[in-house]
């Protein structure tokens, strides 16, 4: 009788420590920490609370590395930059500001990798090359076009953000990722890659 309590004792720590195994496994393959948090007074001043919900972007698609990814929509962190999407395959567009296609300068932002440093939606981003083409997928099923026209890189505190997200001369989609070194105290890479494009007219 004994042995049989302790074999059941053993049989259900091995199955919460295979189901808390699964959980943090699937977490850090799947999901990330946005950091969010909400802004009713962005939200409604924002171009997406005035647009047409068919018009909001629904896939980015680079082909040139292979990249056909869904779009979240994120907003900011508590400290005021902007939120990440909440899956390492998505990417995420800043819903607060330009919607692609129109006048200014959408941002998109992804991953470069996940907890367990496997590839994120954006890993192969810094071999995008000026005059690559890259497409916004629309909910309506119409396809944007826009093509890259600059590539930068910026120290992680010092990206500007009036040149990524304020430009409104065009129709920008600027995408933004990191790069660079693992900074083990700030939990983050030391640079971020942007890459700017420009729609093209159909």
């Amino acid at each position: 009788m004994k042995n049989r309590f302790l074999s059941r004792i053993v049989s259900a720590i091995t199955v919460i420590a295979v189901v808390v195994f699964v959980w943090t496994l699937g977490t850090a393959l799947f999901f990330m920490p946005t950091g969010e948090v909400d802004s009713p007074w962005l939200a409604a001043r924002a171009p997406a609370a005035r647009a047409e919900s068919t018009a909001l972007p629904e896939r980015l698609v680079i082909p040139s590395i292979n990249v056909d990814a869904a779009v979240q929509q994120v907003g900011i962190k508590g400290d005021g930059s902007m939120a990440t999407p909440s899956s390492f395959a998505d990417v995420g567009w800043y819903k607060y500001g330009t919607i692609p296609g129109q006048v200014g300068s959408a941002v998109i932002a992804g991953h470069v990798d996940n907890a367990l440093s496997l590839a994120g939606v954006f890993k192969k981003l810094e071999e995008v090359k000026i005059g690559d083409d890259i497409y916004i997928e629309q909910k309506d099923g119409s396809r944007i076009h826009f093509r890259v026209v600059d590539i930068q890189s910026f120290p992680y505190n010092e990206a500007p953000s009036e040149l990524i997200f304020n430009r409104d001369d065009a129709a920008r989609l600027n995408l933004i990722t990191c790069s660079g070194d693992w900074l083990k105290k700030d939990q983050t890479y030391d640079t971020r890659l942007v890459i700017f494009t420009k729609l093209i007219p159909q």
